[in-house]
């Protein structure tokens, strides 16, 4: 068999060199492939072809193969084992024996909201697999889930929006005022005064939210005392709970630290700006039976942040 002839080989020609191997047959290989048995004779005049040899031949115990087909034959059926069970078989997964390592995207302030509801759908469906969480920019985010290095994403990602990427919104946010509940000059709401005036952390992050706000704030020419930068998100309430600063972070922070004995909200003077939070996945993730399996173990774990509602003043509602 020459190579341009093994690059126009039919497979299903190699079926029916196995059937009639197996039967010894025409009319029985047509039998067992459903064909019938002229169909069957003109493939096997094709291979015989495509192969330079007859294969077969008609003996006193019927269809006997030749020497070339009798070599043949055990990799011939190796071929078609690994079609039927790595190429042509749907792909599987099951949580309960499963040791796959998922990769999740978030930032840092989505790592402390969202990772423990995220190892709760893990640990409920499996005891073997593991979890890393990622961070990276947008752009770099769009590429490594291209190539399947990251699974998903989770949290605010406005730059995300390749025909590629496909989500699903888990949250519909906006921001709030946290201060240390010693801070004397606040009483349940701020004035625009006291807005400007009071000392405010402020967060400097790749993560886009404070973006918004500070777009938000130089939109409407609203000025505020900045004393302290951090890139980080989840230390700012513990700055404030140690300070007389007061720091505007999304509602969901402020929520995730609302028992704290030395943080309260306090409602903006003004309506905040509102930002939706999205679970990601690449297209070629999208029929892939373990990212499947993660998606809807998250989204079956995320009906409360989908359902909280805000009114734009920093006060969050919770569903009844």
């Amino acid at each position: 068999m020459t190579t341009g002839n093994a690059s126009r080989m039919d497979l299903n020609l190699l079926r029916v060199f196995m059937a009639i191997h197996e039967a010894r047959s025409v009319g029985g290989a047509a039998q067992a492939l459903n064909m019938s048995q002229p169909g069957l004779s003109t493939a096997l005049a094709r291979l015989r072809k495509q192969m330079g040899d007859p294969l077969f031949l008609r003996g006193s115990s019927g269809m006997e193969p030749t020497s070339r087909a009798r070599e043949l034959a055990d990799t011939v059926r190796n071929i078609l084992r690994a079609i039927d069970q790595e190429v042509l078989a749907p792909p599987t997964f099951d949580p309960a024996t499963s040791t796959r390592e998922f990769r999740i995207a978030l930032t840092d302030i989505a790592e402390g909201i969202y990772l423990p509801t995220v190892l709760q759908a893990l640990q409920a469906g499996s005891s073997h697999i593991s979890l890393r969480s990622v961070f990276m920019s947008p752009r770099q985010l769009e590429d490594e889930m291209a190539s399947g290095t990251v699974d998903l994403a989770v949290g605010y990602y406005p730059d995300i929006k390749g025909s590629a990427m496909m989500h699903r919104r888990i949250g519909l946010h906006s921001f709030a005022c946290i201060a240390n509940k010693q801070q004397p000059k606040l009483g349940d709401r701020m004035t625009m005064e006291q807005f400007s005036s009071l000392p405010h952390v402020a967060v400097e992050a790749t993560g886009r939210s404070q973006e918004l706000f500070d777009r938000f704030l130089q939109t409407r020419k609203i000025s505020r005392h900045v004393i302290l930068r951090s890139p980080h998100f989840m230390s700012v309430p513990y700055i404030v709970a140690g300070s007389n600063a007061v720091a505007v972070v999304p509602q969901a922070l402020a929520d995730f630290v609302a028992h704290h004995p030395q943080i309260r909200q306090v409602a903006l003077p003004f309506k905040p700006p509102v930002f939706q939070s999205n679970l990601y996945w690449h297209r070629s993730a999208h029929a892939d039976p373990g990212n499947q399996w993660l998606r809807q173990a998250l989204i079956k774990r995320f009906p409360m942040l989908r359902a909280r509602a805000y009114d734009r003043n920093a006060r969050a509602t919770e569903p009844g």
